[in-house]
């Protein structure tokens, strides 16, 4: 059996729209085989590390062991007590160390400290993400390290006042850890959303307070660079969907626009150039009829049309009625592929219609 047919037939099984009498028609999934979860040939040092039962003084002296695994097992343990934490932290081994750094059970500040003044860059971060890291070490952490667009433990636990203190720094990438919590002030709020600098943008565009009108005022000041993280917010509008799917300059916007549920059938043609976004539009119930029942003929997209709600019935009957005699079993697999993919400044963005006919070429550029 050919590798569209197989796409189909799960599709269908994953449809919500299926029909009931045509579902029974369907090859049932074979059984999952249950996975083996039993450690093998596990370290016993490395059991004993783990094990908090192990009485204080083998702990101790496991401190001391050469296998950096067991040191390692031991700096992730939310139980030991601060003494341990101290001599962990001088580890020669950074990931001892990192691991030691992010444990929500280290709220020594001397020990986070010293660790944030770590030589090495991911003991650092593991700072950041200690929900008791102090927050004059997370500002200056925010400036000499890149986070990356998380909210941080200690920002969830932020106080209005040290919102607000944080909300007013001069640095954009402090501004950008608070711009990634949704409970905020009224006025840290505003405050973030007329902030002129992209990043912080960029962080608070995907807040669900934003309203339409305020998300098409975001695009326009700050333009492509900004919309894939619109095309996230839930109030994001049709016609912006298809705005920025029409100015679209990185490929991530349009993966961004197809998985939107506010996108229309025209837009999501739009969408259709894109080798991931596609994807995502030919599962889309707004992709217009006859577009999708070409698609299923696609070997690369048959899945997806098939598992999409908006296929018409005698479409799935028919389908059904070629293949439920082939003896074809269907496994679990997924219906849409998200694949990690970083555009380089030369991706070409191709827009076309399903028939094949080139609607628009925009250059790409950096997401």
């Amino acid at each position: 059996m050919d590798e569209r047919t197989r796409e189909i037939l799960c599709g269908l099984a994953t449809n919500p729209a299926l029909p009931g009498p045509l579902r029974a028609l369907l090859p049932a999934p074979p059984a999952a085989t249950p996975s083996d979860t039993t450690w093998h040939d596990v370290d016993p040092d490395v059991a004993r590390a783990a094990d908090p039962t192990t009485p204080s003084d083998e702990v101790l002296a496991l401190l001391d062991h050469d296998s950096a695994l067991v040191r390692w097992t031991l700096a992730g343990r939310p139980d030991l007590p601060g003494e341990i934490h101290e001599r962990l932290a001088a580890d020669p081994i950074p990931g001892v160390r990192a691991d030691l750094a992010a444990n929500p059970a280290v709220v020594s500040e001397p020990i986070l400290r010293g660790l944030a003044n770590d030589e090495d860059a991911d003991v650092r971060r593991s700072v950041a993400h200690n929900p008791s890291v102090p927050l004059d070490v997370l500002t200056r952490l925010a400036d000499s390290i890149r986070i990356g667009p998380s909210l941080l433990p200690r920002v969830t636990a932020a106080t209005d006042d040290e919102l607000r203190l944080l909300a007013a720094s001069p640095s954009a990438r402090v501004r950008v850890l608070v711009a990634q919590r949704t409970a905020l002030p009224a006025d840290v709020f505003e405050l973030l959303v007329t902030d002129d600098d992209s990043r912080v943008a960029k962080g608070i565009a995907p807040h669900p307070a934003l309203s339409a009108d305020r998300l098409w005022a975001l695009a326009e000041r700050h333009g492509p660079s900004l919309f894939r993280r619109l095309a996230t917010n839930p109030h994001c509008d049709p016609d912006l969907l298809h705005h920025m799917a029409r100015n679209a300059t990185a490929r991530r916007t349009y993966r961004a626009v197809a998985e939107h549920p506010n996108t229309r059938g025209e837009t999501l043609l739009l969408c259709l150039g894109d080798d991931v976004a596609r994807r995502w539009a030919a599962a889309h119930p707004n992709l217009p009829a006859d577009v999708l029942i070409e698609l299923v003929e696609d070997p690369n997209l048959a899945g997806c049309a098939a598992a999409n709600p908006s296929l018409p019935v005698e479409v799935m009957e028919r389908l059904i009625a070629a293949h439920r005699h082939d003896g074809l079993l269907c496994s679990p697999m997924p219906v849409v592929a998200v694949v990690s993919f970083e555009p380089s400044e030369n991706d070409d963005v191709v827009a076309i219609r399903a028939r094949g006919s080139v609607e628009g070429t925009t250059a790409g550029d950096q997401p």
